[in-house]
């Protein structure tokens, strides 16, 4: 499948709803098939985004909500301008682990800055740069709890309490209501189904 300006597709939702495993599936078929792709996440992509992922992320920094939302987008611009144009301008399909709507929801809503703030500063530094199409992995709060006890090196997201997750969860339905980019996955179902309807959606 040849797309000369390229596709941009990112994968949204809250912690451990499958999102990196499904990336991995993806990852796996477009390059059996020979169809020419990037992978990147965010906060991310390149060597400063990787720099200010840590300190986002990791680190026991005290930024204000609003710093850290400053030091995503400068990170997104650099990842934008760098990695995801240049690859789109090459024709090829770019994959990120999350993307704007994050910021959106974790900062945005989840952290009381404000979606419609957090939105109108990405039209102001970043153009409104949007993906073509963002699948959003769905799942109830108390499985995301459940999943995340399972895993061992946890960000400060993963160490919240239900009451986060399900803001975070909140926090996606309101941004992706009405909007015709998203498609909404339940993280329930098994990896395979999962898999087939999303190459469905991408019309592979």
């Amino acid at each position: 499948m040849k797309n000369p300006n390229g596709l941009f597709i990112t994968f949204e939702g809250p912690e451990a709803s499958g999102k990196s495993s499904q990336i991995i599936l993806l990852k796996k078929y477009l390059k059996k098939n020979k169809i020419p792709f990037l992978v990147t996440r965010e906060p991310g992509g390149t060597i400063i985004a990787e720099k200010l992922r840590t300190i986002i992320l990791y680190k026991k920094n005290k930024i204000s909500n609003l710093e850290e939302i400053l030091l995503l987008m400068a990170a997104r611009l650099n990842h934008i301008n760098l990695i995801i144009k240049p690859a789109l301008k090459k024709g090829k399909i770019v994959i990120s682990d999350r993307f704007v709507d994050s910021t959106f929801v974790y900062q945005g809503y989840a952290n009381g800055f404000g979606i419609q703030k957090a939105n109108d500063l990405h039209k102001i530094i970043l153009n409104n740069f949007l993906p073509h199409k963002t699948f959003l992995f769905e799942l109830d709060p108390k499985e995301i709890i459940r999943r995340l006890k399972k895993r061992k090196n946890k960000n400060k997201y993963d160490k919240q309490d239900i009451k986060f997750h399900r803001k975070i969860c909140l926090g996606y339905y309101k941004i992706s209501k009405n909007q015709k980019r998203f498609v909404k996955i339940n993280g329930n179902n098994d990896k395979n189904t999962i898999h087939y309807n999303i190459l469905k959606k991408l019309g592979l």
